[in-house]
This record gives C-alpha cells, sequence and structure tokens, in this order.
C-alpha cells in the first residue's frame, strides 16, 4: 500500500465513498496516507468517514456531495480531481436492487444506466485525458462485480450494467498503458454492505462467503496496474474459474440461477 502514494500521488477520488465498498477504500487509502477526496450523495454519513480518516490517519479529505446519478456528476468530480491534481480514481458507486426484471420501474432502470454506466464512462473519459494532456502518470480502479461476468436472474440490469465497466476496462487497458495509466476492474463478490443486507438474502439453504468491505479494497488496490480483471476472495476465484471454466456454460448458469432462488426466494 505504501507504493500507492508513490505511483499515484498524494489524493485519491473515491466516487460513492460514504459506506459499504466505498467506505473499505476510504479507510484502505487513508491507512497508506494518502489524502481523499469522498464524492457521495449521503452528506453525513460522508461527513463522518471524513472526520474519522482525518483524526485516525491525519490525512486531509474534500467532500463532494453529489448525486452520481444526475448527468453532471462526472464534472462535479472532476472538478475536485483537478483542483487537487488528484491522479487515482476508484469508482465504487453502483445502483443495486434485488427484483424480477419486469418489476422494476422505469425509474430504476434510469438509475442503473445513469450510476453504473453513464456516469463512471465520463468519469473515466474525463479523468484520463486530464492525465494525458498534463502529461501525468495515474491509476484507475473500477468495481464491478462477478454477476458482471455471470449474469445471474433477479439482478438482469445491474449484471448487464456492471459488465460494461469489465469490457471497457479490458479495452482501455491497452489504450492507455501507452500514457502511463493503469486501469483494473474488480469483479467483487458478496460484500458485507448495507445494499447487499437490505436486499435480505436468506442463509437457510446456502450461504455464500461474504467478504468484508476493507479486505475487498486491499486486495483491488494491491492489483492495480498489475491485472486488468482482478476477484478478491480466493473462494471467489475457486467458483468463478469453476463455472467459467470446467463445466457447460448452460450447468453454470443452472447453479448460478439455482443459488439465487435458495437465497431469494421465488420473488
Amino acid at each position: 500500500m505504501a507504493s500507492l502514494r508513490e505511483r499515484y500521488g498524494n489524493w485519491a477520488l473515491v466516487a460513492g465513498a460514504a459506506e459499504g465498498v466505498g467506505e473499505g477504500f476510504t479507510n484502505t487509502l487513508a491507512a497508506s496516507g494518502i489524502n481523499i477526496i469522498l464524492a457521495d450523495v449521503n452528506k453525513p454519513a460522508m461527513a463522518a468517514l471524513a472526520e474519522k480518516v482525518r483524526e485516525k490517519y491525519r490525512v486531509e479529505t474534500l467532500e463532494v456531495t453529489v448525486d452520481l446519478a444526475t448527468p453532471d456528476a462526472a464534472d462535479q468530480c472532476m472538478q475536485a480531481a483537478t483542483a487537487k491534481d488528484c491522479r487515482l480514481m476508484v469508482y465504487v458507486a453502483a445502483y443495486s436492487k434485488v427484483s424480477r426484471f419486469t418489476d422494476l420501474a422505469p425509474a430504476d432502470l434510469d438509475g442503473f444506466l445513469a450510476v453504473n454506466t453513464c456516469t463512471p464512462l465520463h468519469l473515466v473519459h474525463g479523468f484520463s485525458n486530464r492525465l494525458i494532456s498534463s502529461k501525468k502518470t495515474g491509476g484507475i480502479l473500477l468495481v464491478s462485480s462477478l454477476a458482471g461476468l455471470i449474469g445471474p436472474q433477479y439482478v438482469a440490469t445491474y449484471a448487464a450494467t456492471k459488465s460494461f465497466g469489465i469490457r471497457l476496462t479490458e479495452a482501455l487497458h491497452e489504450e492507455l498503458k501507452g500514457n502511463g495509466i493503469d486501469i483494473t476492474v474488480c469483479c467483487a463478490g458478496t460484500v458485507s454492505t448495507p445494499t447487499y443486507w437490505a436486499g435480505k438474502p436468506s442463509f437457510e439453504k446456502m450461504k455464500p462467503p461474504v467478504m468484508q468491505p476493507a479486505d475487498v479494497a486491499a486486495y483491488a488496490l494491491g492489483k492495480l496496474g498489475s491485472k486488468i480483471i482482478c476477484i478478491p476472495g480466493l473462494t471467489n476465484r475457486l467458483q468463478y474459474f469453476f463455472l467459467m471454466n470446467l463445466i457447460p456454460r448452460r450447468i453454470a448458469r443452472q447453479l448460478v440461477n439455482s443459488a439465487m432462488i435458495k437465497m431469494y426466494g421465488a420473488l
């Protein structure tokens, strides 16, 4: 972690910083001595976390209260990043809802597209161009999901929009490396976050490995620049390898969908 500051400078932007996985990244980066730009819509939680990391880790913070679903969200984040000459960006924010696809409201569909695709796309574009124009190196870490690699039922739109960041990272890795910009996507499995527990999963018939946000953050940051796609958690990596490489795709889908039914019922 100490090398992060040497490679990417004194400031990091964490979009979706206030709780869950974003809080894990905020704490992990601050523990390495990096100042944090926190961007989130939850102003009270963000302010409390900013105060905590300032006191505990003796770093500076800048809070950007922004709804990452709005059209100008990326611009607001970029203004803060430019002001602090920030060269490391972590996009954690996600719109997530466990539901049958046909039960989603049109506003939900817009939320998935805005938070999971539009804002990160504009932010990666702006962040990359600023680094290139100023001839500076940097790092970009997008937080996706194993759902973006597999596509389980009940999270169809979430999985589809999360796969966007995976494909984007794979393509941009080749384009950006010549400019000294590292880009990695973290495909996390089940993580203990308020959003996950709000879905009320049942563990009566099965329990997936549930990781802690700090462990996800530490693993992903450790892989930034050395891996294009990283999967935190040994069990997650083994399960993914089994599903994608050792059995037919049809059977893999059946297993994943069966697991969703065991946790969420027939909805």
